[in-house]
C-alpha cells in the first residue's frame, strides 16, 4: 500500500510499480530504475522523494506518476468524498437556533432548526476544507485562486453523498449565489443561514484471486450445508474427474474441470484455512455475529475516563434469576464509566416501554442530583434505533452518541455486568450459572435450581445496585463509586437542554392560559422561560400567543411526584416555560425573606397584566351612535291610546328615581350598585 507521509505527501514504493503483467507498470527494476534517472533532470515525469519508508526504504513521489498507474493504485488521501473528513453534526448551531427568536419574538419551527443546523455543520467544513487547500497551495508554491469554485463543486456533489450515508442532505446555494453565502457565514455565522429573520460511491468491484481459490471459496461457503475441508477435498476431486458438475449460481459459469489441477488434501485445507480466505467464507456461512466479530474483527482499547459525567455506557440485561419457572425480569441500566456507579436503572417483567421510561429516569436522577446529563452516551441499536433521530441526535440529549449493531464487546458497561454477575449476584439465592462459562467455580452446581418471588427479587436487585455503588472504585482507592461519581464531576458539561428533548420524553397534556394563570395537574402555573417568571413586557408577549386559547403542554414529573419542567407549544413552536406560581405564607408575622421574594414575584406579575390593562383601557375614546335605520317596513299595525313622546314637553316625570349611590330594596331581594375597580384603573 502507499504510504501517507508530512504535507500529506504519498510515497509509492519501487515493488508496487513493477508487474510484468500489467502493461501500465514497469517489468522489472531496471527499467524503472531508467526511468527514474532520465526524468530527474526533467521538470516532469516520475520523480523519488528526499523523504525514505520504514526502515529507509525508496519512496517515489505518487503524485508524479503517470494518471494511469495512478488508477491503478489507491490513493490513502482519497475518502468518499473530501467533506466528511470534515463534517460532524455542529453542537454549538443546535443550542444557538434552538434557542433564537426571530424580531417577532417566536422561536424557529422544529425543521427549520434541523435544516439551518445542517446547514452550518456542512458551511464549518467547508471553512476547514477551504483552509486546508490553502496550505497545501501555498506549500507547492501554487495559486489561491479558485478555491471558492472548488467548494461549491464540493458542497454540490456532498448532497448526495450525505443523502445515502445519513438520509438527509443540505440546501446550501452551490451556483453563483455559492461564495455570497460562503463569505456571508464566515463573516455572520449562524445567523446569516436564517432566511426570515424579521416573521456514496459505488462499491468497487471486488478484485479475484486466482480462479482456483475462488472455486474453492465458493464451494466452501456457498453450499447451505456448511461442508468441511474433507468434504470440499472429495467434491473437488469428483469435479477433477469429471464426475461432479459445478455451476456459479450468480453468474450461470459452468466451471471447466480442464482449466484446473488436483490438488491434495492438505492443500485444500490450507487455501481454505487462510485467513485471507476465511474471513470471507466464515463471514458468508456463520450465523453467529458474536462470535465472527470476537474471531476476525478488531476492537478499540481505550483508557478509562477520569471525570464524571463524560460518558455513560447503557445497556439491558436479565439478572440471573427466576421469578417464576423459565422467567426472568428485565432491567435496563446505565452506568458512567468514570465512577463506575450505576446512574439509571428501570425494571420490568418485559422490555415493552422500557427504554423511553429509563431516559425519562434519567433525566429524573441527574436533575435531582443537581448535576448536568452525561456529555456522552454509548448504547446498542435494537432498543435505540427508533430515537436517533429525535432526542439521541448528536446535540440534543447528548453532546455525542456512539451506536452500536450487535457488537457486544464494544459496550464498556458488559465488562460491569460480568463484574455484577460474579461479585455481587452470585451470592444470592437462585442464582443462575450460564450453561457454558469457562470457570468451573461458575458452572452449574448440583443444588437444586429455584425461583425467587417478583417483589423480593425486585428489592434484592435494587440492593446490589446499592451495594455496588458503595463498593470501592477500581482504580481510586479509599474512595467508593458514588463518591468518585458526587465529587468528581465533568466541569465542562453543558446544561442539560430540556427544551430538546421534552417534547419527546415527556408527557402531553392540552390546556389553557386565563388571566395569566394556566392549571396543570391540579396546581397553579406562571408563564416565564429558562426557569424565569417573566414580568414587565416579556410577559406581555408571552399572554399575546396563550391568553384565552387552548394549546399543549409538554411536561415531565421528577422522583418526587411533582412536575420537573413543564413547556408551552402552540402549533409545535415553543413558545414558554410554565413556573409553580408563587405561595408565600399568608400570615405576615411568618414570613420569611423567601416568602417577601415570593410575593414580589406575584405583585410585577399582577402589575404588568394590570398596567397592560390600563393602558388599552386609557387608549380608548368615547363614541356617540347615531342609527338612522329603520327597524319596520311599515306603520300598519297600530295598538290605539299609545302617544309618540315629544322631548320638547317639559312634563314631570311620574317616576321617582332613587339617588345612584344608595342601595334599592324590592322585597326580600337586596340589590346593591357596586363600585367596578376597573374604573379607577
Amino acid at each position: 500500500m502507499p504510504i501517507l507521509l508530512s504535507n500529506n505527501i504519498v510515497g509509492v514504493t519501487k515493488e508496487e510499480l513493477i508487474c510484468q503483467h500489467t502493461p501500465e507498470l514497469w517489468n522489472t527494476w531496471n527499467s524503472l530504475k531508467s526511468k527514474l534517472h532520465n526524468d530527474a533532470r526533467k521538470s516532469y515525469g516520475i520523480k523519488k522523494l528526499d523523504e525514505r519508508g520504514p526502515k529507509g526504504i525508496l519512496l517515489i513521489d505518487y503524485d508524479t506518476l503517470p494518471y494511469k498507474v495512478q488508477k491503478l493504485i489507491p490513493d490513502p488521501r482519497q475518502v468518499e468524498h473530501i467533506l466528511l473528513r470534515y463534517y460532524v453534526r455542529d453542537q454549538e448551531a443546535v443550542t444557538f437556533y434552538s434557542e433564537f427568536k426571530t424580531e417577532d419574538g417566536l422561536h424557529l419551527l422544529p425543521e427549520a432548526q434541523n435544516r439551518y443546523v445542517i446547514n452550518a455543520s456542512v458551511m464549518k467544513a467547508l471553512m476547514q476544507l477551504k483552509q486546508a487547500r490553502e496550505i497545501e497551495r501555498s506549500s507547492k508554491g501554487g495559486s489561491l485562486r479558485g478555491i471558492l469554485n472548488t467548494l461549491a463543486t464540493d458542497a454540490e456533489s456532498f448532497k448526495d453523498v450525505m443523502l445515502a450515508k445519513y438520509g438527509y442532505y443540505h440546501n446550501i446555494p452551490t451556483s453563483k449565489r455559492f461564495k455570497a453565502a460562503f463569505r456571508d457565514f464566515t463573516k455572520n455565522s449562524y445567523v446569516s443561514l436564517i432566511k426570515d429573520i424579521k416573521g456514496i460511491s459505488k462499491k468497487n468491484a471486488l478484485k479475484v484471486t486466482e480462479d482456483t481459490v475462488e472455486l474453492l471459496n465458493n464451494m466452501f461457503a456457498g453450499q447451505s450445508n456448511k461442508p468441511n475441508p474433507t468434504e470440499i477435498y472429495i467434491q473437488y476431486n469428483a469435479f477433477i474427474n469429471n464426475q461432479l458438475q459445478v455451476i456459479n449460481d450468480v453468474t450461470g459459469e459452468i466451471y471447466e474441470a480442464k482449466n484446473f489441477s488436483a490438488l491434495s488434501e492438505s492443500s485444500i485445507r490450507n487455501y481454505l484455512t487462510a485467513w485471507e480466505n476465511q474471513i470471507g467464507t466464515h463471514a458468508k456461512r456463520n450465523g453467529d455475529r458474536q462470535k465472527l466479530m470476537t474471531k476476525f474483527t478488531p476492537y478499540h482499547s481505550f483508557e478509562q475516563p477520569t471525570l464524571a459525567g463524560s460518558i455513560i455506557s447503557v445497556d439491558d440485561r436479565q439478572p440471573p434469576f427466576e421469578y417464576e419457572k423459565g422467567k426472568r425480569m428485565w432491567f435496563y441500566n446505565g452506568i458512567d464509566l468514570a465512577s463506575e456507579a450505576f446512574t439509571v436503572w428501570v425494571y420490568g417483567k418485559s422490555k415493552e416501554g422500557i427504554i423511553l421510561e429509563f431516559y425519562r429516569q434519567m433525566v429524573r436522577n441527574y436533575a435531582e442530583w443537581g448535576f448536568h446529563l452525561p456529555a456522552e452516551l454509548e448504547c446498542e441499536s435494537s432498543l435505540n434505533a427508533s430515537f436517533k433521530d429525535t432526542f439521541l441526535k448528536e446535540g440534543e440529549m447528548f453532546q455525542y452518541r456512539q451506536m452500536y449493531a450487535n457488537k457486544a464487546r464494544s459496550k464498556r458497561i458488559e465488562r460491569y455486568y460480568g463484574d455484577l454477575r460474579y461479585k455481587v449476584e452470585k451470592e444470592r439465592e437462585g442464582w443462575l450459572a450460564r450453561p457454558f462459562a469457562l470457570s468451573e467455580s461458575n458452572q452449574i452446581s448440583n443444588a437444586p435450581r429455584m425461583t425467587v418471588p417478583y417483589n423480593r427479587l425486585t428489592q434484592e436487585c435494587l440492593k446490589d445496585i446499592v451495594t455496588w455503588n458503595n463498593m470501592e472504585h477500581s482504580k481510586i482507592k479509599g474512595k467508593t463509586r458514588w463518591e468518585v461519581f458526587c465529587e468528581n464531576q465533568n466541569p465542562d458539561l453543558k446544561p442539560t437542554n430540556y427544551k430538546a428533548i421534552i417534547p419527546h420524553l415527556g408527557h402531553k397534556t392540552s390546556s389553557s392560559c386565563n388571566a395569566g394563570i394556566t392549571r396543570l395537574n391540579s396546581r397553579l402555573w406562571l408563564l416565564g422561560d429558562q426557569g424565569e417568571i417573566k414580568t414587565g413586557e416579556p410577559l406581555v408577549h408571552l399572554m399575546k400567543q396563550v391568553e384565552g386559547r387552548e394549546f399543549d403542554i409538554y411536561w415531565l414529573d421528577g422522583n418526587d411526584g411533582h412536575i420537573l419542567k413543564a413547556f408551552v407549544y402552540v402549533e409545535g413552536r415553543y413558545i414558554c416555560e410554565l413556573l409553580p406560581k408563587p405561595r408565600p405564607n399568608k400570615a405576615k408575622i411568618e414570613r420569611t425573606a423567601t416568602d417577601e421574594e415570593l410575593m414580589g414575584i406575584m405583585t410585577r406579575y399582577e402589575a404588568t397584566v394590570n398596567g397592560f390593562m390600563r393602558t388599552q383601557k386609557n387608549q380608548i375614546d368615547k363614541v356617540t351612535i347615531i342609527d338612522d335605520r329603520k327597524k319596520t317596513l311599515n306603520n300598519k299595525f297600530q295598538i290605539p291610546g299609545i302617544e309618540e313622546y315629544d322631548p320638547t314637553k317639559n312634563e314631570d316625570s311620574q317616576i321617582s328615581v332613587p339617588p345612584i349611590d344608595e342601595p334599592t330594596y324590592d322585597g326580600e331581594e337586596e340589590f346593591i350598585n357596586y363600585r367596578n375597580p376597573a374604573n379607577d384603573l
